[in-house]
């Protein structure tokens, strides 16, 4: 051409002038292109060239262009299918950082989409394999059905990104990763929508159905006549465990083995034998990023958990032989480094289970007209109390209530076709007296393990303070018989703590201390209230029913309070047993360290301000009393439940077949 400028400089390897003719036939662009004069980048790597690419280049100045042949129609695919999958990834991600309020984290999520788009630009010779099922429209599909299920692929595929850093993996084996990781639950495509929105505990029935979204994953992935790729095989293991635990783990190497070889023709055991050990990596490591996405999501049945909690739930799984323990201890690193501060100040998490040690006290004796009954502790002599279990029956109820009446127990044994043998006979044998004039009732309560600023009787007399304590006219024999005074008190009464003189004598104001806590009482929720027929209009005429709503149950004095009554008798009728559980938050006051802090304990529902406020005017509820002006401030330590578990009895089940014998 007249106008065609004359390339004098030698041509690089690779390197072409826009007039040349081959570059239009099936090549892409090899190297990016930068705008001339500035590092703002003008054409992408891998960017098919065209006449237009080549008019713009032109418009810019640029003479030459680094370029590639295109390796055949399935790498030209896997292109189109990359920036449809990163269109795909880019509006989910959006929709995800409009819900969020936290900064931190919408940048976070844009960062790692901006990092695997690098990545898979710079691997996708490696990974066009992954494309040949279309993942893409599994991924759209699942997004129309169920929009928080996609999120949370697409969180979880940013989780494996970060882990494979960690582990050292390589690019490639990342980008791989990642985009099995985006396809793991296109299954749950196929599972009802009330399902996955399910409120609370799923049934058996749901539990069933919620399982099979590894089954219909592999089947939607896989390419007829052929074996199951890295896509097919995370979909169908990513809910098999590590180890070999009896109730735990489902998928394509357990559940659904048999299935798939009747129906596909896979021998799922030799299949995982062949397995390359980095496909198997990659596999293991799903179930990990799979559930500490879960985990930090809000999802129909529950809220989004705090890091504290993560660690503490990942912490007691990975100890039950969940995670391949080498992915574990990398994932706790990075996650401690991702979260240095666990308690801070302001911080308001659930009180986690594994701090509580459920125990239960007998109250005072109660007489009763002589009644052929059953005590808790006979029905366990018997071996009654796993079957009635199975069953249905609340044991712990029948603990409160001190047992359980004969004729309730022969009418559950003709009712669900029980075996065991309580005829009067049977029970005479075994050494029990049937009749009872007198019932014992217990009461379950809570124990934590905490420290608290305490002095003793001791530590009053030793430092001169009860003299002191004597004039401001506390009561001794109440210090004597609660063992000791909080010096929060004394100083409310104007006595000065001399903690220079306590530390000369030794004394240390901070104790072990048992707490215990109430662990039931009479609360209901909103299908509680629906049943005594208390709807949303009267409950929000009362003011409460956005508390209702956001809470499991409100205690029964509290609606109460508002106007709202409800009757022992009404809920007799309607089948309603208002003894429930009381469920405790922690909030932090002070940190000490990573690991241990001072806090308050509030009741679920209850806010720090409002007992400050009850308190001053003297409405305190009991469980509110004991909380604020018996217990108040202490300090717990929970390194315990985050620290690094010892994971080396953790072993590779047989269900990975020769592996776990590496």
């Amino acid at each position: 051409m007249a106008d065609e400028k004359i390339i004098t400089n030698p041509l690089q390897a690779g390197e072409y002038p826009l007039s040349d003719p081959a570059i239009l036939h099936e090549m892409r662009i090899m190297r990016e292109i930068k705008l001339p004069g500035s590092e703002a980048i003008l054409v992408p790597r891998y960017l098919p060239i065209t006449k237009k690419l080549i008019g713009m280049l032109r418009a810019h100045g640029i003479e030459t262009l680094f370029a590639e042949p295109v390796e055949g129609k399935s790498v030209a695919a896997s292109m189109t299918y990359m920036e449809h999958m990163f269109q795909t990834i880019d509006q989910i991600v959006r929709e995800s950082v409009g819900n969020l309020e936290e900064m931190a984290t919408s940048f976070r999520y844009r960062r790692d989409q901006e990092a695997l788009e690098r990545l898979v630009r710079d691997n996708l010779r490696e990974v066009q394999d992954l494309f040949r099922s279309d993942p893409v429209e599994k991924l759209v599909a699942l997004t129309r059905h169920h929009n928080g299920t996609a999120r949370h692929s697409i969180i979880a595929s940013f989780h494996m990104m970060a882990l494979g850093r960690e582990l050292g993996w390589s690019d490639d084996k990342i980008v791989r990763a990642a985009m099995a990781v985006f396809n793991h639950d296109v299954g749950k495509t196929r599972i009802k929508l009330e399902t996955l929105n399910w409120p609370g505990r799923l049934n058996h029935e749901k539990w069933k159905e919620i399982q099979q979204h590894t089954l219909f994953g592999g089947l939607l992935l896989r390419q007829p006549g052929e074996p199951p790729d890295l896509l097919v095989l995370v979909a169908l293991l990513h809910h098999e465990w590590y180890a070999s635990v009896e109730g735990k783990g489902y998928g394509g190497a357990s559940l659904f083995e048999a299935y798939l070889k009747e129906t596909c023709q896979w021998d799922m055991r030799r299949i995982i034998a062949d397995l390359d050990p980095d496909d198997l990596d990659i596999i293991q490591a799903t179930a990990l990023v799979d559930m500490v996405s879960a985990l930090e999501e809000q999802r129909s049945y529950k809220r989004e958990l705090d890091s504290v909690k993560v660690m503490i739930i990942m912490n007691s799984d990975a100890k039950l032989g969940h995670f391949d323990p080498k992915h574990y201890a990398t994932w706790h690193r990075l996650y401690q480094r991702q979260y240095p501060n666990l308690l801070p100040v302001g911080r308001r998490v659930a009180l986690p289970r594994e701090k509580e040690q459920r125990i239960f006290l007998p109250l005072p004796a109660k007489k009763v007209p002589p009644l052929p009954l059953l005590t808790y502790y006979e029905l366990e002599t018997l071996g009654f109390l796993p079957v009635l279990q199975n069953v249905g029956m609340d044991v712990e109820r029948i603990r409160r209530r001190g047992g359980l009446l004969l004729k309730v127990v022969e009418q559950i044994k003709q009712e669900k076709s029980l075996s065991f043998d309580c005829s009067p006979r049977a029970l005479e044998a075994a050494g029990i007296t049937l009749l009872k004039n007198r019932i014992i009732p217990e009461e379950q309560v809570i124990e934590l393990e905490a420290w608290r600023e305490w002095l003793t009787l001791d530590d009053l007399e030793r430092c001169d303070l009860l003299p002191l304590v004597q004039i401001r006219h506390f009561d001794l024999t109440l210090i004597r018989k609660e063992g000791g005074i909080a010096p929060d008190r004394l100083t409310k009464r104007g006595i000065r703590i001399p903690e220079a003189k306590l530390n000369r004598l030794g004394i240390v104001l901070l104790k072990p201390w048992t707490i215990r806590l109430p662990a039931s009482e009479n609360r209901l929720t909103l299908d509680d209230l629906e049943k005594l027929g208390i709807g949303e209009a009267q409950l929000k005429k009362a003011g409460c029913l956005e508390h209702v709503q956001r809470v499991k149950s409100v205690p029964v004095p509290w609606l109460t309070e508002r106007g709202i009554a409800c009757s022992g008798v009404e809920m007799a009728k309607s089948g309603i047993d208002p003894i429930r559980k009381v469920f405790y938050d922690i909030l932090v006051t002070q940190e000490i360290n990573s690991t241990r802090a001072r806090l308050v304990l509030l009741r679920e529902g209850d806010e720090l301000k409002m007992l400050e406020a009850a308190n001053a005017r003297n409405e305190l509820d009991p469980i509110q009393d004991h909380l604020f002006n018996r217990i108040g401030e202490v300090v717990m330590d929970f390194a315990d439940l985050v620290a690094l578990p010892d994971l080396r009895h953790c072993r590779m089940g047989d269900q990975w077949g020769p592996h776990a014998t590496r």
